[in-house]
């Protein structure tokens, strides 16, 4: 067996054309790593009655469990007898100690959310700001729009019913989530006025989940027994059977999504932290 002997300079042309290929491979695998130890994600699509289909779960440990539908789903999407396809993701973050965080999940007394919630939701969305999708979005849209996508407007808004963020995002509603102790943000995707394109059917929330009266030393790092707060990032789309998968559906491109949502999470927690 022959080796081909390369020179020096030929072995450094062959590492610059590697690097921008192994690089990003490595910091995705050390991304994918550290989001993992820290979220759980979970997935799913509902087919309308009589679809050879059903509820698929790809992942997670409820089975075919679905989480309890947005408030702002619309009603034709959210009935029993809808027509239409409906996918979500859901990625959760471990339970987060009470004592690590600066800011109290308590609410409000006008009802706006809670300055956890707020803080959270607006430090995801600071992240979110700066991933090639913003950019791209931020590239198609107008000068007032733009706007929406600089960070002291992110952390400025009050996230109340009306208000918009990172151009495409419509605040839709915000209250008690669906479970005890829960809070939430859901934001429709909306285009603005000035965006031409295709619009795709769905929406995004932010929640918090506080859990009291833990057991000391029941969950990891916990040593006062405080409470801790699980924070949450789902994505609702549907579609209509005869149209083309959502891109939560497919196998890369959601996992490519739930990656994105785990790490937008871990950035709205470091906004939070002491």
């Amino acid at each position: 067996m022959s080796f081909i002997k390369l020179s020096p300079s030929r072995n450094v042309s062959i590492a610059l054309i590697a690097a921008p290929l192994v690089i990003p491979a490595i910091y995705v695998a050390f991304l994918t790593y550290n989001i993992s130890r820290s979220t759980e994600s979970s997935n799913g699509i509902q087919y309308p009655k009589g679809s050879p289909q059903r509820l698929v779960q790809r992942h997670g440990e409820d089975g075919n469990a679905m989480p309890e539908k947005p408030a702002s789903l619309p009603d034709d999407v959210r009935s029993e007898g809808s027509d239409w396809v409906l996918a979500y993701e859901r990625v959760a973050s471990v339970p987060v100690p009470l004592r690590s965080l600066a800011l109290s999940p308590a609410g409000t007394l006008s009802g706006s959310p809670s300055p956890l919630l707020r803080a959270y939701t607006s430090g995801a969305h600071v992240a979110f700001s700066s991933t090639p999708q913003a950019i791209l979005i931020r590239a198609l849209v107008d000068t007032e729009t733009k706007r929406t996508f600089e960070a002291s407007w992110i952390r400025n808004l009050q996230f109340e019913p009306g208000d918009i963020v990172n151009g495409a995002y419509k605040v839709s509603y915000s209250g008690q989530g669906n479970e005890t102790g829960s809070e939430r943000i859901e934001l429709m995707i909306q285009a603005p006025p000035s965006y031409k394109g295709p619009v795709p059917n769905g929406l995004i929330l932010s929640e918090i989940v506080l859990i009291e009266g833990t057991p000391v030393g029941s969950l990891p790092g916990d040593s006062a027994g405080d409470g801790h707060v699980v924070f949450i990032n789902e994505t609702w789309m549907w579609r209509k059977e005869s149209e083309k998968p959502t891109f939560v559906e497919a196998k890369l491109s959601g996992w490519m999504h739930s990656l994105m949502a785990g790490w937008l999470i871990t950035k709205g927690i470091s906004a939070v932290s002491l």
